[in-house]
């Protein structure tokens, strides 16, 4: 044991010297073209560095799949260089166009990053519902990868509110293949952590239903508190603040003794000096820095006990001195501090390292080349599966009055009979029946990863809450950030376990903007779901300005790898919901369906057929023509494009600017975010709706949302436009008393036009 601890500390000071050195080299040696400062985050990956060597060279499984601290990613790149998977010219190009990226990816750099990490707290929630996906792959006949997930966190992260969000879900507590590292280093960008939250940590996880181990001081320190007088010691160092701590690291060698022994009145603490007169001062001063997640030994005791715990979650919450073994270990301000020429030469010589071998691992045949070549290899994700078959259509009838919310219900009900159904799981914040999705819970039951019996079952019920492990529906908590990471962690089983589900998930449409940092993260993550928001916008008319959404048709304009549509008609409903699958099945994009509650008369669409569902999946087509009626001119018309609920009042406005002698021609915009993105296309979509002919024709705009997410259009075409929509907040009423007030009812629409034409 003493000799693989032996080398597995040369190993751990070879990647602090690496993780240090790609950093250096990119802020001083590289190029940076625009002089722009690189950065690199020397200090918060030297605090892991122990945590990360015992995990890649120690306790990690061939089937464990690891989130690692974003700011981590240099010691991280350094253990992938050991281990064979990255080559010296990779470490070279961190942070360069192309190279690896600042945070650990899987999108940029897949073969070597099994879960993405980034934006804070959200990569080890991410990874955590990850394992949650897995266990219902697991309990649905899928298979047991990964076995564990292991997620590196900083402390600072744990500040993040969606962290907190995340472990009062109670299906974690089920998840015993999770782990959780926590790296207390006391330390955030800023400033030294405030002493509250860290000594809380403990507690709350236990609270939650973890197994928690702290790892608060090493052995020597250990040693010393079991001796006699030890626990004055303790006392002393467990009574110091994080800041007083910090202060302590910071202090010369020659004067940590005196801040340990002088008493608050000045006097002497004899018995602590005494206990500390067999250390010299360099002794001592290493001895105060002896935490619990830089010593080898006990933080492989901690992975071997973790690994052992299969009913709940762990955690480790492993203190460490941030920037340990630089030069600025424990300085406040070493976030961002990139080592001087000065003093990357002083850690080479430090370490070992030959000048030249900057760049080295260890000689073939060495004992750390041997341990390295004896561990077992690391995770890879199985070749995904056939994806399942998704119709193109369904067999189903609807009435003539219908919403999208109710289309959407009717589709997913019909999908539930259909083999494609097997794939399917739905997710929701405390809003599936509110929804439209009881039909297909109670067709597939709700998912917990053990039965629990219905104490309702003897009652009848319009839903039956049946909970078990062979459930496909995931009822949350009302918490957003959940919502959307699960749905990313869902949508990422090909990539991670080889086995493709179709997560859809439902949430009301104006809170798409409490989740949207996690929604952000699980489609940079590279996760493919299906968002259903609903209801959307001020046709939520009695329920007001907190439950009408203004601003989401931008966010779905502006969302990258996410399809947007706002469909009109149930069956444009259907046919996206079932193209936005496919894409999921094919691993394109994600959809984001923005649906209502007000119904329309489904008489308006047109007919059925192909080429009116290649026009919605495109984003948008021509339900109205003015351009055959008697008289029509250019000068006399106007183009109507209308989105969603609104083509009702688009419709309407059409009718009186006809007996106004205007030749109007209705547009339904099914997709604003298709028709914005094909403009860079050699013939985009738009400019096929619109004909030479009508060049010249101003457009008049509406959606029940934010103008802007239309205005695209007048500009894109070359003619005026007047964009209608909902600029401010809403608040109670009847629709015609909203539309009105907002000015996208169908007088508002005529005006518009009207003034276009030089009119108004």
């Amino acid at each position: 044991m003493t000799t693989d601890l032996a080398v597995l500390d040369r190993i751990q000071r070879r990647v602090l010297w690496l993780s240090a050195w790609m950093v250096h080299h990119a802020n001083t040696a590289r190029p940076a073209g625009d002089g722009l400062k690189v950065g690199g985050h020397q200090a918060s990956s030297a605090s892991v560095v122990t945590l990360m060597t015992a995990l890649y060279f120690g306790a990690l499984g061939p089937r464990d799949a690891v989130a690692v601290k974003a700011h981590a990613s240099p010691a991280f790149y350094a253990i992938q260089y050991l281990r064979g998977r990255l080559a010296a010219d990779d470490l070279r190009a961190l942070r360069a166009f192309g190279g690896l990226q600042a945070y650990p990816s899987r999108r940029k750099n897949p073969e070597i990053v099994d879960i993405s990490t980034g934006s804070m707290g959200l990569g080890a929630v991410s990874a955590t519902f990850g394992a949650l996906a897995s266990r219902y792959l697991l309990d649905h006949g899928g298979p047991d990868l990964p076995e564990r997930v292991i997620a590196m966190v900083g402390d600072a992260e744990l500040d993040e509110g969606n962290v907190w969000e995340a472990l009062g879900e109670e299906a974690l507590r089920h998840l015993g293949q999770v782990l959780w590292v926590v790296d207390v280093n006391r330390q955030s960008l800023d400033r030294v952590v405030p002493d509250a939250r860290p000594r809380q940590l403990a507690a709350m996880f236990r609270a939650a239903g973890w197994r928690v181990d702290e790892l608060r001081w090493g052995r020597r320190l250990g040693a010393r508190f079991a001796g006699p007088g030890g626990e004055r010691l303790r006392a002393r160092l467990e009574g110091l603040s994080h800041a007083e701590y910090q202060r302590l690291l910071r202090h010369p060698a020659g004067t940590v003794r005196k801040a340990l022994v002088v008493t608050p009145d000045g006097g002497i603490d004899r018995a602590l000096d005494g206990l500390l007169a067999d250390l010299d001062d360099a002794e001592l001063a290493a001895l105060v820095a002896d935490v619990g997640g830089h010593d080898l030994a006990l933080v492989l005791e901690a992975y071997a006990a973790a690994a052992r715990e299969r009913e709940r979650p762990s955690v480790i919450l492993a203190h460490t001195v941030k920037g340990w073994g630089l030069p600025f270990a424990g300085d406040p301000l070493n976030h961002t501090l990139v080592t001087t020429a000065a003093q990357i030469e002083a850690l080479r010589e430090a370490l070992g390292v030959p000048s030249g071998a900057e760049w080295e691992g260890f000689a073939p045949g060495s004992p750390e080349a041997r341990l390295i070549a004896g561990r077992p290899p690391l995770y890879t994700a199985p070749a995904p599966r056939p994806a399942p078959a998704v119709p193109e259509s369904l067999d189903e009838a609807y009435p003539d009055r219908l919403s999208t919310q109710e289309a959407f219900g009717r589709v997913i009900a019909a999908l539930g009979r259909l083999p494609v159904a097997d794939a399917i799981v739905t997710v929701s914040a405390d809003v599936a029946v509110t929804t439209h999705l009881a039909g297909w819970m109670n067709r597939k039951g709700v998912y917990f990863p053990v039965a629990r019996p219905d104490p309702f079952a003897d009652l009848p019920q319009a839903l039956r809450w049946r909970e078990s492990p062979a459930g496909q529906h995931i009822e949350l908590g009302i918490a957003e950030h959940d919502l959307f990471l699960l749905l990313g962690a869902l949508g990422l089983t090909a990539e991670l376990s080889g086995r493709t589900l179709l997560p859809i998930g439902t949430l009301y449409d104006p809170f798409v903007t409490r989740g949207l940092d996690a929604l952000y993260h699980a489609l940079y993550a590279g996760g493919k779901f299906v968002v259903v928001a609903t209801p959307s916008g001020v046709s939520l008319a009695p329920e007001g300005g907190a439950h009408q959404s203004v601003i989401t048709p931008g966010i779905g304009v502006a969302l990258p790898d996410l399809a947007y549509y706002e469909p009109a008609f149930a069956r444009e409903v259907e046919w996206l919901l079932l193209e936005g699958l496919r894409a999921v099945a094919e691993r394109r994009e994600s959809l984001y369906l923005r649906l209502t509650t007000a119904p329309l008369d489904q008489s308006l669409a047109p007919a059925a057929g192909a080429a009116y569902r290649e026009a919605v999946l495109r984003g948008g087509y021509r339900l109205l023509d003015g351009r055959g009626a008697p008289g029509w001119s250019p000068e006399r018309a106007v183009s109507l494009f209308a989105a969603g609920i609104v083509v009702a009042e688009a419709v309407q406005a059409a009718s009186r600017l006809r007996e106004q002698g205007v030749f109007p021609s209705v547009f339904v915009v099914t997709s604003p975010d298709r028709l914005y993105r094909e403009l860079r296309a050699p013939r985009p979509w738009l400019e096929t709706l619109v004909t030479a002919d009508e060049e010249d024709v101003p457009i008049v705009s509406v959606l029940d949302g934010h103008s802007h997410g239309l205005a695209f259009l007048g500009g894109a075409l070359g003619v005026p436009q007047l964009a209608l929509g909902v600029d401010g907040f809403g608040q109670s009423g009847t629709r015609p008393d909203l539309y009105r007030h907002h000015g996208i009812d169908a007088a508002a629409i005529v005006r518009a036009a009207r003034t276009l034409l030089g009119e108004g």
